[in-house]
């Protein structure tokens, strides 16, 4: 644990909250996996991704948009290449002129590893032997935007995980600058080397991960992704096998995870999770603040450029209620995080304390 513990340090000392979602995105990155960073304007999706892109193990490539014709010229430094490509805000990456270009294509080298010609068309390239991560940062409401989309189902769900920015260790006051991070160093290896023993899946921790995972992806990957990101947290800690001590750090993931479909809606039974960002913003501030007034979450919504009526504030309440995320009798002045966040809360709590 000594590098997980070095970079949650270093980030802890100027940008409270920060340490355990830059980890993440590490250990997405060196399992070639994707990732959307989700949250609200200013919780620190950009100062994230800048840490993710300084603990580089390979070649960096930052991106705001991808089009075919742009690919023509890229293919070729792509092809026989392990990169990590990273996009600053995915709604500058998926517009309504290049609708889902650039993201069918990342999806597609991130499970195939290249692009044939013959799925390039009249652009006429190809792209082999390229493995890569895509890291991301995105809003709520973008994220909503493309749950509606038919691809989402067909083809980005199960490929980007998406971790939801909370801030478990109450209020930060952060420096202007971005955090630094340290120097760490990891094997020449890959983490696909790393030995993943069989009893560490009868933990009862890995299973809960798996599960949650599940709910995010599908159940095809839900075991091949819980498995990628224990091997890579133990290639980062530098260890050719997976301990326990890895399945018990990555459950403490469990929150900012468990988020993306415990704040959802379906338009009906057979229509897709949308995430629902009115929610999602009225539970960030109660989980910074543990509890909160329901007059405060107005002046919050109001603060955020939302609707701030009662109304609005009973329609982002009521499905947190639903999921048993807050607890607060009805028409109550106060609601607080349920029991049951609590718990995954405290043990977010007490690693910190450890350490």
């Amino acid at each position: 644990m000594e590098n997980t513990i070095k970079i949650v340090k270093k980030i802890e000392q100027t940008h409270k909250n920060l340490g355990l979602p830059v980890v993440f995105s590490k250990l997405v990155d060196l399992a070639n996996m994707g990732l959307f960073i989700s949250g609200t304007r200013g919780v620190g999706k950009g100062a994230v991704l800048h840490c993710a892109k300084l603990l580089r193990h390979r070649d960096v490539i930052v991106i705001t948009r991808v089009t075919p014709a742009g690919l023509v010229r890229q293919a070729q430094e792509w092809s026989n290449k392990q990169l990590t490509i990273i996009n600053p805000d995915f709604s500058s990456f998926y517009t309504d002129y290049l609708k889902d270009a650039g993201i069918n294509l990342i999806s597609y080298i991130l499970t195939e590893h290249g692009v044939p010609k013959s799925w390039t068309a009249k652009y006429s390239y190809e792209i082999t032997n390229c493995t890569i991560s895509f890291l991301s940062s995105t809003q709520p409401r973008m994220l909503r935007k493309i749950n509606t989309i038919p691809q989402w189902e067909s083809m980005y769900r199960d490929r980007f995980l998406r971790l939801h920015m909370l801030y478990p260790l109450g209020t930060p006051k952060y420096r202007e600058d971005y955090p630094e991070v340290p120097e760490i160093t990891v094997p020449n290896s890959s983490p696909d080397q790393v030995t993943l023993p069989k009893s560490i899946k009868e933990m009862p921790e890995y299973k809960k991960l798996k599960e949650v995972i599940f709910r995010q992806t599908s159940e095809g990957r839900a075991e091949q992704y819980t498995d990628r990101l224990l091997r890579a947290h133990a290639y980062l800690n530098n260890r050719d096998t997976v301990a326990e001590k890895d399945v018990k750090f990555l459950y403490l993931f469990i929150p900012y995870l468990a988020v993306d479909y415990l704040i959802a809606d379906r338009d009906s039974v057979a229509s897709p999770l949308r995430f629902n960002p009115d929610a999602y913003l009225a539970f960030f501030y109660i989980v910074e603040h543990r509890e909160a007034t329901r007059k405060e979450l107005k002046e919050y919504f109001l603060l955020k450029k939302e609707k701030g009526s009662i109304s609005a504030l009973t329609r982002a309440l009521d499905p947190l209620k639903a999921a048993n995320l807050i607890e607060g009798v009805y028409g109550s002045p106060t609601v607080k995080i349920s029991r049951r966040f609590k718990e995954w809360i405290d043990k977010i709590e007490e690693w910190y304390e450890s350490i």
